[in-house]
């Protein structure tokens, strides 16, 4: 009986990660505006009755497949600090590991901001846009990158005098806004100046941190 539920779970969980990533599929072919429940069923090669077990409309699933992407990138890149290491040293490991999976992920990063450029034309339900706004906003609160600038502040590695967690909504700000210019173009020319380019935008932001003349 056991092993028959886990079957039956396990079931469930692949059929909503297909729904997931036939959505991130088509929504970044199409548009966010342009797919349609069937659309995501015939990508999946599953049933608008299994869609309906999982999500309630095209809307829930594309803040899903939003917060998702959100959660798995700013996970990663928190990942990569070491406790031992000091404040700004912990940042330069995570603005590397942050340059990295966007260069092995670019479709995430697509993804991410298409969404931000689309968000106030999809008109969400009162309790979906409440939903994404309380996640943005435990995001900006709880800061992946606070717990090292906290650090840098502490054993002086990070002396700008901006408040930490202003500074990291910062370093999120210019981050985010440089990778999406970097890996959603088209130019085969910028690719190719893609490691200098985040190297100096890394060395940037370190830097930037690192001054306390900088508010």
């Amino acid at each position: 009986m056991q092993a028959n539920e886990n079957w039956h779970q396990q079931l469930k969980n692949q059929n909503r990660d297909e729904l997931i990533e036939a959505g991130k599929h088509l929504f970044l072919k199409h548009g966010l505006l342009q797919v349609k429940i069937k659309d995501i069923c015939a990508e999946a090669n599953l049933s608008r009755v299994t869609f309906y077990k999982h999500f309630q409309s095209i809307d829930e699933l594309l803040l899903t497949i939003q917060m998702q992407l959100v959660e798995t990138m700013t996970q990663h890149v928190g990942q990569a600090t070491s406790p031992s290491s000091s404040g700004r040293e912990q940042l330069a490991a995570m603005l590397n590991a942050w340059v990295s999976f966007a260069k092995e992920n670019p479709d995430h990063i697509r993804f991410i901001q298409l969404f931000d450029i689309n968000y106030e034309l999809v008109h969400f339900q009162p309790e979906l846009k409440d939903t994404y706004e309380r996640f943005i906003q435990n995001g900006k609160e709880n800061h992946f990158l606070l717990e090292a600038l906290n650090s840098g502040v502490a054993d002086g590695s990070i002396r700008n005098a901006t408040p930490p967690l202003k500074l990291a909504q910062f370093i999120f700000t210019v981050m985010m806004g440089m990778l999406q210019k970097m890996f959603t173009h088209r130019s085969h020319e910028l690719h190719q100046l893609d490691d200098q380019m985040t190297k100096q935008l890394v060395d940037m932001l370190l830097h930037y941190a690192g001054n306390e003349d900088n508010r």
